[in-house]
């Protein structure tokens, strides 16, 4: 708390007024971000396009955050690491917040597969999966830009290894 009340420019005590210890600060940082976050999300999928740009929308939206926001990021995935049933309160709220992250994800694969633009057929589980997949591009050391990493994630989940796209099928 010293360190944040110096780089704060305010005394020690100030910050006890307003956060009860360390953890209620740092959880006060970090839900403000997630927040942040999930506008940025739940924005990119309300717009009216089709379920593929949508869904490299959505992608283009995490990994613009993150790209921006590398310590908010890591802060991220030591918290995630931590996650599991119970905990505080702050902790509880945190896997709600992170939850609706796979929500919003969800809700793009889902519209994809209603639409037959996507053969998804387990659409929550591979929400987790591709939020897997934006962890594995940012911490792979690769220099790519984000419209970069958008499409391969974006391309490889929806297209795998394969040569080629396959063929839509036919109605």
């Amino acid at each position: 708390m010293e360190d944040i009340a110096r780089e704060a420019s305010v005394a020690k005590g100030t910050l006890y007024s307003h956060f009860a210890d360390k953890d209620a600060l740092y959880f006060a940082v970090v839900f403000d971000g997630i927040l942040q976050l999930n506008n940025h999300l739940r924005a990119a999928a309300a717009q009216d396009r089709p379920p593929e740009e949508q869904l490299r929308a959505v992608m283009n939206a995490l990994l613009t955050f993150f790209s921006r926001n590398r310590v908010f990021f890591r802060l991220l995935s030591m918290e995630d690491a931590k996650a599991g049933p119970g905990g505080s309160e702050s902790r509880q709220r945190w896997q709600s917040e992170r939850t609706e992250q796979i929500d919003v994800i969800e809700s793009v694969l889902r519209r994809g597969v209603a639409g037959g633009d996507f053969h998804v057929p387990q659409p929550r589980l591979q929400a987790f999966v591709l939020r897997g997949m934006v962890r594995s591009v940012l911490t792979s050391g690769e220099k790519l830009s984000v419209k970069e990493m958008v499409d391969v994630i974006v391309d490889t989940f929806l297209y795998g290894a394969r040569s080629k796209a396959p063929e839509a099928p036919s109605p």
